[in-house]
């Protein structure tokens, strides 16, 4: 599987939740905020994707601040159908990039999928094997 990705520089989360992210860190900044969402290419297939900081519970997500940002820029992106799915990423689970592929064989072309987990925790060098800029 080839797998290449380009971190998407023209969307964010609106306003109002990038606000929210900037005075919960304690940041001076003004405009948007940059997310981890990706357009990447999966051999011939095109899927967008973003990184969010969260877990699941009883089936339900529940984001970090900075992950629901990246979740709601990941809605941003402008495809002809909005074909939306979440999986969460454990490293109990195997390997992340197996899961990862995984994903990306079952969801059909311009999906959005949301990877939801530990992103600055467990994940992070895992993660930067299939998203290179995760790591930075």
């Amino acid at each position: 599987m080839q797998i290449s990705n380009e971190l998407l520089t023209d969307v964010s989360a609106s306003q109002e939740t990038n606000k929210q992210i900037i005075d919960m860190l304690g940041l001076k900044h003004d405009g948007d905020i940059q997310f981890h969402v990706y357009q990447t290419q999966v051999d011939d297939k095109e899927i967008y994707c973003c990184l969010s900081g969260g877990l699941v519970e009883n089936n339900e997500i529940v984001f970090t601040p900075v992950g629901l940002g990246a979740f709601e820029a990941l809605t941003n992106v402008k495809v002809t159908e909005d074909n939306y799915y979440a999986e969460e990423l454990k490293v109990e689970n195997g390997s992340i990039q197996q899961q990862i592929e995984a994903v990306f064989n079952k969801v059909p072309a311009e999906s959005k999928v949301c990877f939801i987990g530990d992103m600055t925790g467990t994940l992070k060098s895992s993660i930067s094997k299939v998203f290179p800029l995760a790591l930075n």
